[in-house]
């Protein structure tokens, strides 16, 4: 009998890069759910949807996710929905006995002023920015009820905290996008200048998400020593990059010789979150991320070929 696994979010970045690696396997029975076939903030469309199919694996991206400025608008809205998703899939997976739940955080859980680089223990050390509060919390409270979860079953969870992640699929939406995706669709539409809200003087750390994927794969095969897992997931310290560095790489791509103008009146968000990748090699010792410029390239290329279509 095949293995029955469902991705949640399974249409956006990172679902559509899982479906993209997993296309020729028949390892395992993939279910690829959207918001359209099932809205997770719904307990009883969520119960019923668990309850007609049998899951034996959980691969959960589906959150109510936006950019900066998204954040900070509807932090609320950002907190109640994630809770209520977070919430209806965990008691699922308890209700109907799910044997592996990989969940995927994300480095916006960590607050200002920690250590550096972070490690996936000081996650309530510090009160999360305020850009982003509503999204953090309900973050959180997926790390805290994940672990309370494997202490009352038998279920396995490995949840994941990522740094920033682009790719091919993303949102490059410009008022609602995260920053990699919207700095290369305002950069394809600039003519003279190019606008960019803040200085340019924050660090990041990215993620191609055809990576990611693969790093979450490997989480539902492995053999895993633990009932609860908890990592970062994220590059090299020597990999992060100010904003502005991403942007003169972008403007590179598309060949742009306009004038880039910093507007420093708009927020920025929080000024770094730095890690590594030493807790990722402690379970996958030969891992190597993309390198940046091949992965920017990769997206900007497919970008370009399918403008008319990518979500904007």
């Amino acid at each position: 009998m095949n293995v029955k696994l469902l991705v949640t979010g399974g249409y956006g970045l990172v679902g559509k890069s899982i479906q993209e690696l997993t296309s020729k396997t028949t390892k395992y029975e993939y279910v690829f759910l959207s918001s359209k076939e099932c809205d997770l903030r719904d307990s009883v469309a969520c119960q019923k949807f668990f309850s007609d199919n049998n899951f034996d694996i959980v691969i959960h991206l589906a959150n109510v996710v936006a950019g900066l400025y998204g954040n900070i608008n509807n932090n609320y809205t950002m907190l109640v929905d994630n809770i209520k998703i977070n919430t209806n899939i965990l008691e699922c997976c308890k209700k109907y006995k799910v044997k592996r739940l990989v969940n995927i955080l994300s480095t916006c859980v960590f607050g200002n002023d920690l250590k550096y680089p972070l490690t996936s223990n000081q996650m309530y050390d510090k009160i999360p920015d305020s850009s982003n509060e509503g999204y953090s919390y309900s973050k959180r409270l997926l790390a805290t009820g994940s672990k309370l979860l494997t202490t009352s079953s038998d279920i396995e969870i490995v949840s994941l905290i990522p740094t920033n992640i682009f790719g091919k699929y993303d949102n490059f939406n410009i008022d609602n996008g995260h920053v990699f995706p919207v700095l290369i669709a305002k950069t394809f539409n600039a003519e003279k200048n190019l606008i960019i809200k803040g200085t340019g003087s924050c660090y990041r750390q990215f993620i191609y998400a055809c990576d990611f994927a693969k790093i979450i794969l490997h989480f539902v095969d492995c053999k895993l020593q633990k009932q609860f897992n908890q990592l970062i997931v994220g590059p090299p310290v020597k990999d992060e990059i100010t904003i502005k560095e991403l942007i003169n790489k972008i403007v590179k791509e598309f060949d742009f010789n306009g004038e880039i103008i910093y507007d420093s009146s708009f927020p920025e968000g929080q000024h770094k979150k730095t890690v590594d990748d030493s807790e990722l090699l402690e379970y996958i010792p030969d891992f190597k991320f993309t390198p940046l410029e091949e992965s920017l390239k990769e997206t900007v290329d497919y970008f370009k070929q399918n403008y008319e279509t990518v979500r904007k």
